[in-house]
């Protein structure tokens, strides 16, 4: 099991399935349609991360601060991504995330590492819209 600094997130491979939890409390969670605006690298994160720009429409802008560092900013710029808006703000390093973007391991991420791959949406979704 490997213990992200940054997020004090604990990621294991071929972790088990966790606890049920009901419908409603799942509700709670407001993940949102968000497009990159822009993804450089970040300084001072402690892992290799981006500053990432979101835009979710009638939400307005958000950063998120995330393992993404493996996928090349024109691969994320202009496109859809999975975001989760209502987790609170947390300090990263010098940075402040606003959001969480979503993502699964990357195939290619170090084991000391949590980077991912964003869960992408289609094109034509619109920024701001709900997920469920």
């Amino acid at each position: 099991m490997l213990l992200d600094e940054e997020d004090g997130v604990a990621i294991q491979k071929d972790s088990p399935q966790k606890p049920q939890i009901t419908f409603g409390k799942f509700q709670n969670v407001d993940m949102r349609v968000a497009r990159v605006l822009a993804a450089p690298l970040a300084s001072e994160t402690g892992m290799p991360s981006r500053v990432i720009t979101l835009d979710l429409g009638h939400l307005g802008k958000r950063t998120s601060i995330g393992q993404f560092a493996l996928v090349a900013e024109d691969e994320l710029v202009g496109k859809n991504v999975v975001a989760c808006v209502n987790l609170g703000t947390r300090e990263i390093g010098p940075h402040r995330s606003e959001a969480l973007v979503l993502g699964a391991p990357h195939p290619q991420g170090r084991d000391d590492q949590a980077q991912a791959t964003p869960l992408f949406v289609a094109d034509t979704a619109t920024p701001g819209d709900q997920i469920f």
